[in-house]
């Protein structure tokens, strides 16, 4: 092992020393730096100091009474690439909380937490996220390249700094009593980027990309400002945000950055406010935040690139939609969260839509939009192989699009998947304009069968199809047949079985 220190001053006389561990990296793999669990201070952005206290969900609880809960302190991890001149940073995925519900009660209950507060989870570990991340892999753009990986535990999308109080609704942590959950997303990454500063070549650094997945590519958009000003004017930086378009609910915008007192993860009073959109807190609305955000960044540094990929039907960004609904709405029980409605569906993807194409308005930020209801792109934990495989935008794959990304590429352009994309479009304004007559009426199945009165391409089409609201296709020619005053219009629900 061996150590690294670095000194900073606050005011004339007074300064703060601490440390950082690491292993030497004599085989190529992954150092894991272990970023100690105190309190610190650290030089800001605005030349000021600022306080901070890294660690993870539940780091601070002894292991007596940590009752299973993960309460290991933060760390991250760090290799040095063949190109010494290109750095990628990563911030990773993991979900988020913000209530008793979400922070305590979906540890266990429910599928799956919504948030991952352990750091050891194999999905903190670069070596099991894969991906962009994968150094052997040869259609990878970044894989000789520097690289920064950003673990993930405290469910604030890497922008807390706040240890806040919740109660499991259920009673199924820590009997019902109050327990602290360390939103310290932001101090962890103010931690790394001051290692950044220290230890590594910035001055001598040509090409930086800063991307994040899901709870990442908030982390990754709302600290770009932070690590962009760490390099020189020369050095290409540039934003790759993957699987986050920012669809929220009214009252977690509220919630989260419109609250005097910072929010509940204090995300408020980390924000770059001197960058344009960044510093509107207080006054945040849900249908805009994202697309302000991202456009006041694209504003400030004209000469970063910023790019964007979704799929279509992302069904984790649909699911925390549904969350947030559901929770706003009073549950209390990750149970209920999965039973996700048609309008929300359609909701997610409208907005999504919307966000890209304002967003995209700007020149240097562009999207891809991908087909499926997958998530997360650049890593392998939701899909294997995703990042090297995605190729269902007008058929270019996301390797060759990220290279063009981050290579300034005059090539580079907005791409999804348009013919699926607008013969579906068509197809429903069709229907609607020719249902405007008293006397025509529509039956739109789900899926992606053909001709549904025959058997040549499906057998029992005709006689199994009950997709359009539980009604028999049967039973939907009988009544058109009867001239049934009960005869109306049936569509499918959600997706509608989409491809893509």
């Amino acid at each position: 092992m061996h150590t690294a220190r670095a000194t900073f001053f606050c005011g004339i006389v007074l300064f703060l020393v601490f440390t950082f561990t690491y292993a030497h990296d004599h085989s190529g793999e992954w150092q894991k730096i272990e970023v100690p669990s105190t309190a610190m201070t650290v030089a800001d952005e605005n030349g000021g100091y600022r306080d901070i206290k890294p660690g993870c969900a539940f780091s601070y609880l002894p292991d007596e009474v940590a009752a299973g809960l993960p309460n290991q302190p933060f760390h991250f991890y760090y290799h040095e690439g063949k190109q010494k001149d290109k750095t990628l940073i990563y911030f990773n995925s993991g979900g988020a909380c913000w209530n008793g519900a979400t922070c305590l009660a979906s540890l266990v209950a429910g599928d799956r937490p919504v948030y991952n507060p352990a750091i050891d989870h194999p999905e903190n570990i670069p070596g099991e996220v894969g991906g962009i991340l994968k150094r052997k892999q040869k259609d990878n753009p970044v894989r000789d390249w520097n690289m920064v990986f950003i673990p993930y535990c405290t469910g604030d999308a890497h922008i807390g700094s706040k240890d806040a109080v919740y109660i499991d609704p259920l009673g199924l942590i820590n009997g019902g009593n109050p327990l602290i959950v360390q939103h310290r997303g932001f101090d962890n990454f103010m931690a790394v980027r001051e290692w950044i500063k220290h230890n590594t070549r910035r001055k001598k650094i040509k090409h930086v990309l800063i991307a994040g997945s899901s709870a990442g590519a908030y982390g990754a958009l709302l600290n770009f400002a932070r690590l962009r000003n760490l390099y020189s004017e020369k050095t290409q930086v540039t934003l790759l945000v993957d699987a986050g378009v920012g669809v929220f609910t009214q009252p977690f915008v509220d919630l989260v950055f419109n609250q005097a007192d910072g929010g509940a993860w204090d995300a408020s009073n980390n924000l770059a406010t001197w960058v344009p959109g960044l510093d509107q807190a207080g006054s945040y609305d849900s249908m805009t935040l994202y697309p302000q955000i991202m456009t006041g960044l694209a504003g400030f540094f004209p000469k970063s690139r910023i790019g964007q990929y979704t799929a279509a039907w992302d069904g984790v960004q649909l699911l925390f939609l549904n969350v947030m609904q559901q929770t706003n709405a009073g549950s209390v029980n990750p149970l209920e969260w999965n039973n996700i409605l048609p309008q929300t569906w359609l909701e997610w993807h409208a907005r999504m839509r919307h966000t890209l194409g304002v967003t995209a308005r700007k020149k240097n930020v562009g999207f891809y939009l991908g087909a499926g209801m997958d998530h997360a792109a650049l890593i392998d934990v939701f899909r294997p192989n995703y990042f090297y495989e995605e190729r269902s935008a007008q058929n270019p794959y996301l390797t060759d699009w990220v290279k063009r990304l981050f290579d300034d590429d005059k090539k580079w352009s907005n791409i999804l998947p348009q013919t699926w994309l607008e013969w579906h479009a068509r197809m429903r304004h069709t229907l609607g304009v020719t249902a405007r007559e008293k006397n025509v009426g529509f039956y739109l199945g789900t899926d992606t069968d053909h001709a549904a009165l025959i058997d040549v391409f499906r057998p029992n089409h005709f006689y199994e199809e009950r997709s359009a609201q539980g009604v028999y296709l049967t039973d939907w020619v009988k009544r058109l047949l009867d001239d049934d005053k009960k005869l109306r219009s049936l569509s499918c629900s959600g997706n509608c079985g989409a491809p893509f």
